[in-house]
């Protein structure tokens, strides 16, 4: 294993630790557990955590970039790599294939987790949170119901820089927390980790009530 690669995998930990500090709702799960999942799978005590030295086999084995997800209710997480790039949109796809779709690192679609969320109107929200400033945003997200009918939710969201956070060594970025609120659906607060370049390295973001909390690190980009 490179010093590079044992750098990235080592610093995962403070990644998680970080957006776990800046949420504020009491009642998550704990970000740190012992037994994971396979992402996306049914719960099966018998399935392997994924550890740091596979996670650090499949970075040496691909110059993909790879990005690293958690499911907090389901304590369960896996990686993903690159898939397809439109524009600004970056797609990643699990061994499983399912989807999921970064736009500078916020995570704007998913597909195959259930209750996907199908499309957001981002464009405040990311804006203010790339340039780490405070602010309100219009944030909306979409799902597809049961019935094949698109739910939208308009959301509020007051977004705030907080401390300084090492991403890599030497190098630091701003965790930038987003308190969203709508008349219609479940409050939230997200959490980005926002690199000097604006790119969103690290996240806690809500996907709606069947998902809940996804967290998200960029391992290489």
């Amino acid at each position: 294993m490179s010093f590079k690669t044992t750098c990235r995998v080592a610093l995962l930990t403070g990644l998680i630790a970080a957006l776990a500090a800046c949420g504020n709702d009491d009642n998550r799960d704990p970000v740190f557990e012992t037994a994971y999942a396979s992402l996306f799978g049914k719960d099966n005590e018998d399935q392997t955590p994924i550890s740091d030295q596979e996670i650090a086999e499949t970075l040496a084995a691909t110059d993909l970039p790879v990005i690293r997800l958690r499911i907090e209710a389901r304590k369960s997480e896996a990686v993903a790599l690159e898939i397809e790039r439109s524009g600004e949109h970056r797609t990643y796809g699990t061994a499983n294939r399912q989807g999921i779709v970064l736009r500078h690192g916020m995570i704007t679609a998913t597909r195959g987790l259930g209750g996907d969320l199908m499309s957001v109107e981002e464009d405040q929200l990311l804006s203010l949170v790339r340039a780490r400033s405070a602010g309100q945003a219009r944030y909306v997200q979409r799902y597809l119901t049961p019935e094949d009918v698109t739910e939208e939710l308009v959301y509020s969201c007051e977004i705030r820089p907080q401390q300084q956070v090492e991403v890599t060594p030497g190098v630091s970025g701003t965790t930038v927390r987003a308190a969203c609120s709508s008349e219609t659906a479940p409050n939230f607060a997200d959490v980005y980790i926002v690199d000097a370049g604006g790119e969103i390295v690290g996240s806690r973001q809500w996907l709606g009530k069947t998902t809940g909390y996804v967290t998200m690190q960029q391992l290489r980009r």
